[in-house]
């Protein structure tokens, strides 16, 4: 079974997304297959340009969030979590 990064790495591989920034940080991605739209907050699109840029594993992006953002590492951890569980289930 593969996690819930691998699978947003690949859904993002598949060349179906296009990711947009917005000047305020945060941004969208949009499926050009089902039109949907996807808008996330600056954090949110941390995680999807860093799954995009192919991040090694989740530490990777946990370390993105905490120098990014004024978090804790078990914070980011599991904003990580549930972000990639439930986007990749709305995928």
């Amino acid at each position: 079974m593969h996690s819930d990064l691998e699978q947003l790495k690949q859904h993002l591989d598949s060349g179906r997304f296009t990711i947009s920034r917005l000047d305020d940080g945060s941004g969208a991605v949009l499926d050009i297959e089902t039109e949907r739209l996807f808008s996330f907050n600056a954090a949110g699109l941390c995680i999807v340009e860093s799954a995009a840029a192919d991040a090694a594993d989740e530490e990777v992006i946990v370390g993105a969030l905490i120098s990014r953002f004024d978090v804790s590492a078990a914070s980011a951890r599991r904003d990580l979590e549930r972000f990639l569980s439930d986007l990749v289930g709305a995928l």
